[in-house]
């Protein structure tokens, strides 16, 4: 009945765990389009009395002509688009992924050994057009004398400084050599693959809207390097710190702002790697708020699970993960909202009530062959393939008293009980569908439609109508499945990133439409999906860490459980809103033996120790509220993000004399109209106007106004000036 396939494990139905089994996990390391880039090969080089390897440089000086800029100066606007230089595309992303992943406008410009142009910085004198500058590693190259120097000219520098003075953008620079440009001297470098220097975020006050906690360390192995020393305290402020080491007794300076003339920078001495490292994520989030002030494009942070598998949960086991939901619950941040989300397949239900008792379901549940084993990327033709169902399976026509022979049924009954999850179908008997025929996919929808709403899903707190969890997400290039689906009023299901032919191509943060030269059928969203190590066959943590290592990982549980939190805190704290997959077997909780999680010895199911060490890691780290939506509801969150961007939508800071006033959010490319709501974040109020906007507030999260573009720019004044 309920998550997945939820009868006898062994009836035939449930024989799906062969080598191509698209639920079996295959590289849940590896769930995105990107990969990392090569190393750049350091040497040796001297600076401030210290030999150590680079393969980057420190900041430019400039020419010290900049001043302060003059409170008179007519300038009244810039854009708060992001202008990104790195040395190749695949390093790149470490610099812009973060941009990407709040939705905030930005150029990427890739610079070679030999120079660029600068784009065009300002309109005019009065009309900037970037709000802020990220620059990767100096895009430094070494020369034929081995030094490293950036391939952005010195009158390019200073043509960015300029513009910092003029139009208040910031500038971040990753990667940098300390040195006194940055009012810092080089303390040495560290470390390497084996051994760690701590890092934490000492002082918040300068990006307080981004919601980071003080004081929490973070590794940086594999990250290597440049501890610095603030020798210039009156233009330079640490905010992030490197604990001690060895070779290194004191806290040295990892982060810091300088305030140089009226133009501020802020300043890495570690390089970035947001596609694999925790603290990379981490630090991201500290100059993202500080350069745009905590005012930009924005989306909170959301998660939710799915469940569905091959083992009959017990009462018990719900009756346990209600209660532990109001546990977990309890220690999120102000504003969270964690729900389990159940998949449902109806056929489970029919065969435990026909068993028990015969008379009462004398239509008895569906069974069918086995399909054939297909490539897991197979295209099938379409209106090729035999139909599985029984010729006699024509209608349904279960009665209450049949379903009610199951306990699950029964359990499910009382409405509080019903509620204390959120519902979706998972399919009728979860034939795999990469060859069904169109007859049998509509069977599958049709019948397990009738079955939640006589059971009474369909009409509970959070039931999703319009998509499905495909059996063991199959179908996705069959296009008579996505017919019938679609046929049926089910327009979004739920994908596997570790599979590449489900991911969009053009943004991670985008679903994939399903299209005819794909997929035999146009329109169907597929909406992203992280696996983990949490094996949909295990229930409980000798299985999985056994079949962990089959698979290439090594080490026992607590082990498995490590690299997990770190994985997944990194996928929440990148804001994907992807989904988490678990599987029936995940919730026993009944007779499993005793582990300890976060310190705590107690009888825990799988997805329990998952969970509570997720959200122990995440709110170590931010004050973020955590927020589980419903199936439906999260499809739609991706496909207006997708709407959203391809509306070209802008931001342009408004000034008043050194301090930013204002912000108008338009369209022009689509003459301002725009199918889906643009979010924007204030670190305040705004002005009252008489008009009414759409404000969301969630825990300590800063409010975001939701603005409709219908044929106009939008503007929103603050109440209080922020300050350049």
């Amino acid at each position: 009945m309920t998550c997945g396939n939820s009868g006898d494990e062994r009836r035939n139905l449930d024989r799906e765990d062969t080598t191509n089994d698209p639920e079996q996990i295959r590289n849940p390391t590896n769930q995105t389009l990107h990969r990392p880039p090569p190393l750049v090969p350091p040497t040796t080089v001297k600076i401030d009395g210290q030999s150590f390897k680079a393969n980057t440089t420190e900041c430019h000086p400039g020419n010290g002509t900049a001043q302060k800029r003059d409170i008179t100066a007519l300038a009244t606007s810039t854009k708060a688009t992001f202008l990104v230089f790195a040395r190749d595309a695949a390093s790149a992303y470490s610099a812009y992924s973060g941009l990407n992943d709040y939705g905030i406008p930005y150029e990427l410009i890739l610079v070679p050994s030999n120079g660029i142009t600068l784009p065009q910085l300002k309109s005019s004198d009065i009309v900037g057009n970037y709000g802020g500058f990220v620059i990767l590693s100096e895009v430094s190259y070494k020369n034929s004398a081995g030094n490293w120097g950036s391939a952005i000219t010195a009158n390019q520098w200073q043509a960015m400084y300029d513009y910092q003075v003029a139009f208040g953008a910031r500038m971040v620079r990753l990667d940098v050599v300390p040195s006194a440009s940055s009012g810092t001297r080089v303390v040495g470098s560290c470390c390497g693959d084996t051994q760690d220097q701590t890092i934490y975020i000492a002082d918040t006050s300068q990006f307080p809207t981004a919601g980071l906690k003080t004081g929490a360390t973070m590794s940086t192995l594999g990250l290597y390097h440049y501890p610095a020393a603030v020798i210039d305290s009156t233009t330079t402020t640490s905010v992030v710190n490197f604990g001690p080491t060895t070779g290194f007794s004191d806290i040295t300076n990892a982060v810091v702002i300088n305030n140089f003339s009226g133009r501020k920078q802020m300043v890495f001495f570690l390089p970035m790697a947001t596609d694999w490292a925790l603290t990379s994520t981490v630090l991201t989030h500290v100059w993202i708020h500080w350069a745009t002030r905590g005012l930009f494009d924005d989306m909170f942070l959301t998660t939710t699970l799915f469940n569905g598998g091959s083992y009959r949960v017990s009462t018990s086991d719900l009756a346990t993960h209600i209660q532990w939901t109001g546990t977990v619950g309890a220690k999120m941040p102000a504003g969270s909202n964690y729900t389990m989300e159940i998949g449902h397949n109806g056929n489970g239900n029919i065969e435990i009530s026909f068993r028990n008792k015969k008379s009462a379901c004398k239509q008895g549940n569906i069974v069918r062959p086995d399909p054939v084993t297909v490539p897991l990327e197979y295209v099938k033709p379409v209106g090729t393939g035999t139909s599985l169902w029984p010729v006699d399976a024509t209608n349904y026509s279960y009665a209450d008293d049949c379903l009610d022979q199951d306990p699950l049924s029964a359990f499910f009954q009382t409405p509080n009980i019903r509620d204390s999850f959120m519902h979706v179908s998972h399919t009728f008997t979860h034939e795999d569908e990469n060859t069904a025929t169109y007859d049998d996919v509509m069977k599958e929808i049709t019948w397990n439609q009738r079955w939640m709403s006589q059971i009474g899903f369909a009409n509970g707190k959070w039931f999703s109508g319009r998509g499905i969890i495909p059996p063991a997400i199959t179908g996705l290039h069959n296009g008579d499945a996505l017919r019938a689906w679609k046929e049926k009023g089910i327009v979004n299901v739920v994908g596997d990133n570790t599979r590449s032919a489900l991911l969009n191509t053009v943004n991670e943060h985008w679903p994939l439409i399903t299209t005819l030269a794909a997929s035999g059928f146009d329109g169907i969203q597929i909406t992203p999906r992280w696996a983990t190590n949490i094996f949909y066959n295990c229930d409980d943590a000798a299985c999985d860490s056994a079949q962990w290592n089959s698979v290439g990982g090594t080490g026992d549980f607590p082990t498995l459980i490590a690299a997990e939190k770190t994985a997944n805190a990194r996928h929440l704290l990148r804001l994907h809103h992807d989904a988490f997959m678990f599987h029936q077997a995940n919730l026993r909780w009944e007779g499993v033996a005793k582990n300890t999680i976060n310190g705590v010895s107690g009888q825990y199911s799988l997805l329990q120790m998952w969970v509570e060490s997720i959200v122990a890691e995440v709110t170590r780290l931010v004050t973020w509220p955590i927020i589980s939506m419903k199936h439906d509801d999260l499809a739609t969150t991706f496909a207006n993000r997708m709407m959203r961007d391809k509306c070209n939508y802008s931001l342009t800071y408004l000034f008043g004399s050194s301090s930013i006033t204002g912000v108008t959010i338009g369209a022009p490319s689509v003459g301002h109209q725009c199918g889906a709501a643009i979010p924007v974040t204030v670190p305040g109020p705004i002005l009252d106007t008489g008009i009414v906007y759409n404000t969301e507030k969630v825990g300590s999260d800063p409010a975001t106004i939701w603005i409709d573009l219908k044929g106009r720019e939008v503007t929103l004044r603050l109440k209080d000036a922020l300050p350049w």
